[in-house]
């Protein structure tokens, strides 16, 4: 899809969310809720970047909340109370967020998602029984704030790839033990059977394996992908018929 068509997507979602309606005590839209998580040098952060560039220059206001793993250093990284401590971080602010529209559009690096995936990890470490996963990943994808996320990316890469991009920036060639080819291949999978599990019950989300694509294509695949899902979910709304005159129909489509 070309920028032009991009951009247009963009302003229908603004003309929706700057309407009137939005600022009635009685009705006050939520924000819209993207999340991202993955596997290393997958292309997460960059995207990220690109994405809340690309909605703050249409005029919609972004918010970019802090990754739990920058706040959360006073546990270690050795136990599960890492992962549910950074995982409920990014609940607390999904939350909270909800429950106004300060924001428009807020764009989580990592949030409920990646917390049920760590629960598979520390089961295959012997750290967490069988019982004590299914309960902690149950609660992180309660119905209660699962319908509020909006779009979700699991972001993959070959072992060789991470690699590649991972030395071409840093100093040393000497690799982190997440960035390891036994590491990642080892995440790709555990990404790639929690996607096969919980796509049919959550439809909005995406497996991307990034490895074959440019950082342009990339990005423009993810900006395309997300603003199809939230228009749909404004195409849901009964308040926004006073804009469908605008609409401008999504990829496939007939007009």
């Amino acid at each position: 899809m070309n920028a032009k068509k991009l951009e247009a997507q963009a302003q229908q979602l603004l003309a929706y969310l700057k309407s009137d309606i939005r600022y009635d005590q009685s009705h006050l839209p939520r924000p819209f809720f993207i999340e991202f998580t993955g596997t290393p040098s997958a292309g997460k952060t960059t995207t990220i970047v690109e994405l809340d560039k690309f909605l703050r220059r249409q005029g919609l206001r972004v918010y970019h909340p802090q990754e739990g793993a920058e706040v959360i250093r006073h546990i270690s990284r050795s136990t599960p109370l890492y992962n549910i401590r950074t995982g409920i971080y990014a609940l607390s602010l999904l939350l909270d967020l909800m429950q106004g529209n300060q924001y428009d559009v807020v764009i989580f690096d990592r949030c409920v998602f990646d917390a049920y995936c760590w629960m598979t990890y520390w089961k295959e470490k012997n750290k967490l029984t069988e019982e004590e996963k299914k309960i902690l990943q149950s609660f992180f994808l309660s119905e209660f704030w699962m319908k509020s996320i909006d779009a979700a990316y699991f972001m993959t890469c070959t072992p060789s790839a991470a690699e590649e991009r991972e030395l071409k920036i840093a100093v040393s060639e000497i690799l982190g033990e997440t960035t390891s080819a036994a590491s990642v291949t080892t995440l790709i999978a555990r990404y790639e059977n929690a996607y096969a599990l919980l796509k049919p019950q959550y439809p909005q989300l995406h497996l991307l394996d990034t490895t074959n694509m440019d950082t342009k294509t990339m990005v423009n695949f993810i900006v395309e992908t997300t603003l199809k899902e939230l228009l749909k979910k404004t195409m849901k709304n009964p308040l926004c018929g006073f804009f469908l005159y605008y609409f401008i129909p999504l990829p496939g489509s007939t007009s």
